[in-house]
């Protein structure tokens, strides 16, 4: 499987397996934790009325 990266052509050749692994991560995401989630509902609650129309 080939994965276009960026408009330069950059290119990922993967396996097979790091293919179906990918595609499943993507499909099933992990949940977030920690760090990460905390940031992300900051933002979300400071910028959310910019978002909306």
């Amino acid at each position: 499987m080939k994965l276009t990266m960026s408009k330069e052509s950059e290119s990922l050749v993967l396996s097979d397996i790091d293919r179906d692994l990918f595609i499943f991560v993507m499909q099933n995401p992990p949940e977030l934790k920690g760090k990460l989630k905390s940031a992300i509902q900051k933002y979300k609650h400071k910028y959310e009325k910019r978002w909306k129309l």
